[in-house]
């Protein structure tokens, strides 16, 4: 039972991981840099980036407000929320030579938020203490149970003669 549950998640996971590839890279169509350079030749066409974070926080309006001002000082843009876990933004061409990264910001960054999470690690070890603990108790009770027992010896046989 608990194998084929496992095998309906990794499937819808990997479902959702397709629809979102797809929703990224093919449902939405961006004007060619040719087009833009005729329209506006100072510009130079628009460059795109994700951000993603591992929780739905862009759910939150503080946060989202946040991001898009750190995003600012890069240059970016909000284009649109994709979800509460994908923002996309974009900022001219023309900006990339004029903004570098610095220790505080990257401009490219691309993953919003902690990349190590304690809830990660806390649940991992609570899974191991709960794949011991029973079996380190059924271990313990056996034991106990061999120890209160009363050793039973055979009765002493008679010697036996040549």
């Amino acid at each position: 039972m608990s194998a084929l549950l496992y095998y309906h998640w990794w499937g819808w996971q990997k479902q959702l991981s397709q629809q979102w590839h797809e929703e990224e890279e093919q449902l939405t169509t961006y004007p060619s840099k040719e087009e833009h350079q005729q329209a506006s030749p100072k510009l130079g066409g628009w460059e795109f980036k994700i951000l993603r974070s591992r929780r739905n926080q862009f759910h939150h309006p503080d946060v989202l407000r946040k991001v898009c001002q750190e995003e600012a000082q890069g240059g970016w843009i909000l284009f649109e929320k994709l979800d509460d876990r994908r923002l996309r933004f974009k900022r001219p061409m023309a900006l990339r030579e004029k903004i570098k990264p610095t220790p505080k910001y990257d401009p490219y960054r691309s993953y919003y938020g902690p990349r190590f999470e304690w809830e990660s690690l806390l649940s991992v070890i609570l899974l191991m203490m709960m794949a011991t603990l029973p079996a380190y108790l059924g271990y313990r009770l056996v034991i106990l149970s061999q120890r209160s027992a009363p050793l039973s010896t055979p009765a002493p046989s008679a010697p036996l003669r040549p």
